[in-house]
């Protein structure tokens, strides 16, 4: 009998472990050679081949669309865009230009393609209030702004922008620097280096067009007294530009002192002038300064509108200042500070600043220290909030702090805390796990940290050579003008401190469990002249995109494994964050995997042997 038990015990271990195959396909046919496969917004598996693109349903492999005129599709210029069912890709003929087209990915239906005009697509912005996706393109050197219309999925129009100058990436960045505006509902205004447009948005032709001397710094629209504030690059002067037709109504008496840094608004509709030579508040019924004198502060950087006061920051390679402001340009307190602070925010008790060298809370009152001892952040600390014990959680350099945001005290929890293969300058992110404590990870490392301060587990896992699919997390090195630092870490960190100084414990990006609930991310409604209720075009929910981050208790983490007298494999292995423990792992017989991670439906797509595409259920 106990034979017989471990025999059903084994078999059944070994069929779960064999059923994780949910479907195979073989493209030699379609494609012959599979140069790469991606995911789309909706799950869509698009694979790239030397005979087509094709999709292929995600649950069970069926191929949905196959075009077989897009052959060998550069895998470099494949953008999903955000929330729709749209993706870009870009593409060679044998006869004829590089071509760029955009195409429905349930569908497979080409919405847009540039043809023999040579546009290639840089980035885009989607205006859901208005239907509109707006595309920055480039022909050439020639900068191309192009109106895309959502509902009926056609060419609204296409502008030229003038050109580009110098060494130009095609993805990663906008080439609108400031905006979109939009004065009225048909006027669109854009800053573009040192030209400001303003676009007929119905018709797509520029009404007016300023160009500055120098790139254009700080453009702002108030819509208190629809005006356009315009700061130039070692201009002595703030322009006042009328936005219905580009004419200067500038009072005259909007002099600068120093070199333009921002302009900024408040709660009020004021407008806030930061020059290096200090700052003054606009009246925008007047178009005039409302201080005889702006506020003087050494090296200011920036001004952080408050409720308490204007918060103003100084800051120099070694040290840094921190002053609080009455509305009347008067100081209530000015504070030093040690070191670089590379990140200022307002908290309930006080000013939070993090430095090169010491971090701390400035009081309202006096500008004096609420932290009764020093903490000293070397890097970017990780950051999540403990929801039972209602506190901020940092972590850095082997120690571990609990910062109360009621109290605004912050206490010492965890020292001399030995991760694996862990430096002081590794980008580790920090997320609560309910009931356990404090996973601390990155793409190839993970640990548990109980709320006690000690260890459960830590692990680290070599990199394969690839790790396609992953999302990594991102370095900050950063350098400022004049200022050469060294500061390592991760920007999800940065956004986690801003959300928690501005009382959004939980936002979208956190990871904790049981919040699982779908909601409308994207949305398409219109309403015609004679319709009284709005319509709906399309709607993706946030299940297919962010769901998987709220409810998963597992992470996925691609390594290789070298064995002895045997070569080096691959595996994709999914990890319990409670247990650190390994749940599943499949291997990668190609020494460079193509693969995709699906972590909504817990299922993993391999390209192998550039033919065959099977899913794997974790």
């Amino acid at each position: 009998m106990r034979v017989q038990f471990f025999l059903a015990v084994l078999i059944i271990s070994w069929a779960s472990y064999g059923q994780s195959k949910v479907w195979e396909k073989d493209l030699k046919n379609e494609l012959y050679e599979v140069g790469w496969i991606k995911q789309s917004n909706e799950g869509n598996i698009i694979a790239s081949g030397a005979k087509g693109l094709l999709a292929m349903n995600h649950t069970n492999g069926e191929i949905i669309w196959h075009n077989k005129e897009l052959k060998a599709v550069d895998k470099k210029t494949f953008l999903n865009i955000e929330g729709l069912p749209f993706f870009y890709v870009e593409y060679s003929p044998v006869v004829g230009k590089t071509r760029g087209i955009i195409l429905n990915s349930n569908t497979g239906e080409i919405v847009f393609d540039t043809k023999d005009e040579g546009y290639r697509i840089k980035n885009y912005t989607t205006l859901n209030d208005k239907g509109v996706i707006l595309f920055e393109l480039l022909e050439n050197k020639n900068r191309k702004l192009m109106s895309f219309d959502i509902v009926n999925t056609k060419l609204n129009w296409i502008i030229d922008l003038g050109k580009v100058g110098g060494i130009f990436k095609f993805f990663g960045g906008s080439f609108i620097d400031h905006g979109p505006f939009f004065p009225s509902e048909n006027n669109l205004i854009i800053g573009v280096k040192e030209q400001i447009y303003a676009i007929d948005f119905a018709k797509g032709t520029i009404t007016w067009n300023y160009e500055a001397r120098k790139k254009v710094n700080a453009l702002v629209y108030s819509d208190k007294n629809n005006s356009l504030y315009v700061g130039v690059k070692k201009s002595s002067k703030l322009l006042v530009l009328d936005p219905t037709n580009g004419n200067d109504i500038t009072p005259g008496k909007l002099k600068l002192r120093g070199t333009l840094i921002d302009v900024v608004s408040d709660a009020t509709g004021n407008l806030i002038l930061v020059e290096t030579e200090g700052f003054n508040i606009i009246d925008p019924a007047t178009n005039k300064f409302k201080w005889k004198k702006s506020f003087k502060i050494d090296n200011l950087d920036e001004v952080i509108p408050h409720e308490k006061g204007l918060i103003a920051v100084g800051k120099e390679e070694k040290k840094g200042e921190v002053a609080l402001v009455s509305q009347e340009g008067k100081k209530i307190w000015n504070t030093g500070v040690d070191g670089y602070p590379y990140y200022i925010t307002a908290t309930s008790k006080g000013i939070l600043y993090i430095s090169t060298e010491r971090s701390n809370i400035l009081d309202f009152n006096k500008g004096k220290d609420v932290w009764k001892r020093d903490v000293k952040f070397k890097s970017i600390p990780a950051v999540t909030f403990d929801e039972e014990e209602d506190k901020v959680v940092l972590f850095e350099n082997e120690k571990g702090y609990k910062f109360d945001l009621n109290s605004g005290e912050i206490n010492l929890f965890a020292e001399d805390v030995e991760l694996k293969s862990v430096k002081r300058k590794t980008p580790l992110v920090a997320e609560y796990i309910k009931g356990e404590g404090y996973l601390l990870y990155t793409d190839q490392h993970m640990s548990l940290l109980k709320p006690d301060g000690t260890v459960k587990y830590t692990d680290y896992y070599k990199p394969a050579s690839s790790v396609e699919g992953l999302v990594g997390v991102a370095q900050l090195g950063l350098a400022f003008a004049g200022v050469d630092l060294d500061i390592k870490g991760s920007l999800d960190n940065i956004k986690m401190l801003s959300s928690l100084s501005n009382g959004a414990y939980r936002t979208s990006e956190d990871q904790t469990d049981g919040t699982s609930e779908t909601s409308e991310i994207v949305g398409l409604y219109v309403k015609g002249a004679k319709d009284t209720q709005w319509q709906q075009v399309f709607s993706v929910t946030s299940k297919r995109f962010f769901n998987s981050k709220k409810t998963k208790d597992s992470q996925f983490i691609v390594t290789k494994v070298k064995r002895d007298d045997q070569p080096t494999i691959h595996k994709i292995l999914k990890i319990n964050k409670k247990t650190g423990e390994v749940e599943r792992s499949i291997d990668l017989l190609d020494k460079t995997p193509n693969y995709v991670i699906d972590q909504v439906d817990n299922i993993v797509f391999l390209n192998e042997k550039n033919h065959l595409i099977s899913a794997h259920k974790f």
